[in-house]
């Protein structure tokens, strides 16, 4: 994860903005890390000559990696790249969107500036697409985006709230994701660990060049690719917000998790730039021996979606829908966000199923299990493309976790709506913390404390019975010399009590019963 300061950077930037149909809020915190490597893009209009339904609004949250620079570069750049493009002029946004993330890795490595720079980053864009309403619609409310479209690549990402339930508007770019790896073998890498060529733990990327050097492959085929995965979404009425943020959040807050957070502080009236303030303040780690979770940079951008209401009816609308629950019961009070191991909160709608079961998990050796956990298994169905996970086991989790195994919220739930876990391996060089994980929990220590008792009462009174069967000794066993060679063969029991005389040792002195007062011998003395 990083090296990682004394104390974390708590300092946060935070903007916010509005305009006739949507308001939006971002903030983005340092925290424990050395540097500052995340950046972001808040767009009103992309054209600020048109508005209302006429206009695209572009957000954007770029997670750097190895340094700030390409982060910052792609920053300032995918956007314009977009508005530039032909197909953004004709309404095709995917391809503008796709061209713009590719074009900007490309000038990236043409420019012999960039061209030997470490550095990557991830990047997750939404554009919301204002129109006129299509056919059949011409009685839609005016000044409302009609299209959302979120292109990703890497592991930050993008949700959005419909009627409170988290829709994904993007998936997780994981080295082990079936068509991820695919593509990786194909170009010449391998993934060891969970990572891209042992090192990289994202399979999509701008950047990142040492990953691209396969020049008999287009930019979409290469090992690490920043060809973005394009989700479009029709706007229906029902879209309350839309979340962007880097992995710093998802790691610690499930989608579904996140979408409750921020619904429940909208129906307190609470603004957006607070939401998100808040937001990281709770992931963030109390400190940064925690296996990497809550330690990361974080960015969060949330947009409400107005529908053609005033910012007060449209928080007033999201107040009533969640005091009715309408939709999805938003929770008073979102879990613990640094509570990993004992959640158990629900997922959000269009998340397929998957996730490892105990009978699985059982069947296979103890070098697949760490290599399942190490690379965060792709357990789902054979023709499931999306990330693989575990399925959070309380026990299991108990028992792995002296191990340096931790799980975090994936973006996926399971057919009952239960939220998938991924299995990190975290590495920890400290034997106090080892000493710490596999002591006995207090639980644990009473019952060892209650079953030694007992067995101390049961010694006891087997100790009572036997002295009742057996007949007093008048002498103790006496110690005599031996010769040296007959050492050897001294019981054990002999050797301790020489060794207790402190006088001789054990090799000229041995332990004999004594045959005084034995009851052989008052028989004999008797019947004489």
């Amino acid at each position: 994860m990083g090296q990682t300061l004394s104390e974390p950077v708590v300092e946060k930037h935070t903007q916010t903005g509005e305009d006739d149909t949507l308001i939006y809020g971002v903030s983005e915190m340092q925290g424990w890390r050395i540097s500052m490597e995340d950046a972001h893009a808040t767009i009103l209009s992309l054209d600020p000559s048109l508005k209302g339904d006429e206009k695209a609004s572009f957000f954007a949250v770029y997670d750097g990696h190895g340094g700030s620079t390409v982060a910052k570069y792609s920053g300032e750049t995918v956007h314009q790249r977009l508005a530039k493009t032909d197909e953004f002029q004709r309404g095709q946004y995917e391809a503008a969107l796709k061209r713009a993330f590719l074009g900007t890795d490309e000038d990236l490595k043409s420019n012999k500036e960039f061209a030997f720079d470490p550095s990557g980053c991830t990047a997750v864009a939404a554009l919301l697409v204002a129109g006129p309403p299509s056919q059949g619609q011409e009685t839609a409310k005016p000044n409302v985006p009609r299209r959302i479209i979120v292109a990703n690549a890497g592991d930050s990402r993008s949700i959005l709230s419909y009627r409170g339930e988290a829709k994904p508007m993007s998936f997780d770019h994981k080295p082990q994701n079936k068509n991820e790896l695919s593509r990786i073998n194909m170009a010449g890498g391998f993934v060891e660990f969970g990572r891209v060529n042992g090192n990289l733990a994202l399979s999509r990327a701008i950047g990142d060049f040492e990953f691209k050097q396969n020049y008999s492959l287009p930019p979409e085929e290469q090992i690490v690719t920043a060809d973005p995965e394009i989700i479009s979404h029709d706007v229906d009425g029902e879209e309350e917000f839309l979340v962007l943020a880097c992995d710093g959040i998802w790691d610690c807050l499930s989608s579904q998790e996140v979408a409750d957070f921020v619904r429940r502080r909208i129906a307190e009236g609470k603004e957006l730039k607070d939401i998100c303030e808040e937001a990281m303040d709770r992931c963030l780690a109390h400190d940064p021996d925690v296996g990497g979770v809550g330690c990361d940079n974080m960015t969060i951008c949330v947009v409400a979606l107005l529908g053609g209401r005033s910012k007060e009816d449209w928080y007033s609308w999201v107040k009533d829908r969640v005091e009715k629950k309408i939709g999805w019961d938003t929770p008073l009070e979102p879990a613990d966000p640094l509570n990993t191991l004992n959640r158990s909160n629900q997922g959000g709608a269009g998340s397929s199923g998957g996730g490892l079961s105990m009978g699985r998990l059982g069947a296979m050796g103890g070098g697949s299990v760490l290599s399942a956990l190490a690379g965060g298994l792709n357990a789902g169905d054979d023709d499931d493309e999306r990330p693989g996970s575990l399925r959070l086991p309380g026990g299991l989790a108990g028992a792995l976790g002296g191990a340096g195994i931790v799980f975090r919220p994936g973006n996926q739930t399971d057919d009952d709506g239960d939220v998938i876990y991924e299995a990190h391996v975290v590495n920890s060089d400290s034997d106090e913390s080892e000493e710490s994980n596999n002591a006995p929990s207090s639980k644990d220590a009473a019952k060892i404390e209650e079953l030694s008792e007992a067995g101390s009462e049961e010694a006891e009174k087997r100790s009572q019975q036997g002295q009742e069967g057996r007949p007093d000794l008048t002498h103790q066993p006496e110690i005599v010399e031996s010769p040296q060679e007959g050492a050897a063969a001294a019981s054990s029991a002999g050797s301790k009590t020489a060794a207790a005389a402190g006088q001789a040792s054990a090799a000229n002195v041995e332990v004999r019963s004594s045959t005084e007062g034995t009851v052989q011998e008052d028989k004999d003395a008797s019947s004489t």
